[in-house]
């Protein structure tokens, strides 16, 4: 008997807990040979599937019960999803986060994010942030809210990257809304009041760079912005959003490392 066998779990499974008795134990097995053992490679595959299997017909048919395990395992199942690539498409059936379709607190999924989805939209969106309210408060929802797109909203640290490693679910591909790699369509919308003309926002967005030097790597227009001014947009490069938010912590623990340049959209119709 092996109160702690190495190896029979993932380690996202580590606060499982139970016996595991197998007819296919020689009952001689020295805790060496059964490290190694194909066996227990075996044992950890069925059961892990049966595990997941589980979670899967409780998140279905006991929404509750699974709400109550979320609230307490939840980071370990986006630790295997982020970690283990056996298993993560079938971890990520299980991840829940609160969205723009939903009231605050309420929790969702990713299939029931696609139920909802229109058939022509062709990722599943999400936006980062410190809280809901943070995200709510940005400019980055105007666009979405304006087309009626939903967009999953992530407030748990290692929640972008979770959706970055998992990037696509069921023929979906995972991006966040405040990202360059997600184009937007044009949007045909009433204009308040005076807007520039494409002669004077040239001059703005060329205005704007030089002020701002290496600040900015460029100033443009785009679809992204109905109420606010302006917006930072970026890839998931040296210049999209997690790469910034890494450089201020870094910054904050006393690297003087500089920050890399955005790109900022202006909006010639505020």
């Amino acid at each position: 008997m092996d109160a702690e066998p190495k190896g029979l779990f993932p380690e996202w499974l580590r606060f499982l807990k139970g016996v595991v008795d197998s007819s296919d134990l020689p009952l001689n097995v020295s805790r060496e040979t059964m490290q190694d053992s194909e066996l227990l490679r075996k044992l950890n595959q069925v059961l892990t599937k049966r595990f997941l299997r589980f979670l899967n017909e409780q998140a279905k048919k006991e929404e509750k019960n699974y709400l109550e395990f979320w609230k307490e395992f939840g980071p370990l199942i986006k630790e295997g999803a982020a970690t283990d690539y056996t298993y993560r498409e079938d971890l990520a059936k299980l991840l829940l986060f609160e969205s723009t379709a939903l009231d605050a607190g309420k929790l969702t999924g990713l299939d029931a994010y696609l139920d909802r989805m229109a058939s022509d939209q062709k990722e599943i969106l999400f936006l980062f942030g410190k809280s809901r309210e943070s995200i709510e408060a940005g400019p980055y929802l105007e666009a979405m809210n304006a087309r009626g797109l939903e967009v999953l909203l992530l407030t748990e640290p290692v929640d972008e990257y979770v959706m970055q490693t998992i990037n696509e679910y069921k023929d979906k591909k995972i991006v966040s809304a405040d990202s360059e790699d997600f184009e937007l369509e044009k949007l045909d919308q009433e204009k308040d009041g005076e807007s520039l003309d494409k002669k004077k926002t040239k001059t703005l967005c060329k205005w704007l760079k030089e002020k701002l030097g290496e600040k900015v790597s460029e100033v443009e227009t785009g679809e992204r912005l109905i109420d606010s001014p302006v917006c930072i947009v970026g890839g998931d490069g040296p210049g999209g959003a997690s790469a910034r938010r890494m450089m201020k912590m870094m910054q904050g623990a006393g690297d003087a490392m500089p920050a890399p340049a955005v790109k900022l959209q202006i909006n010639p119709n505020h």
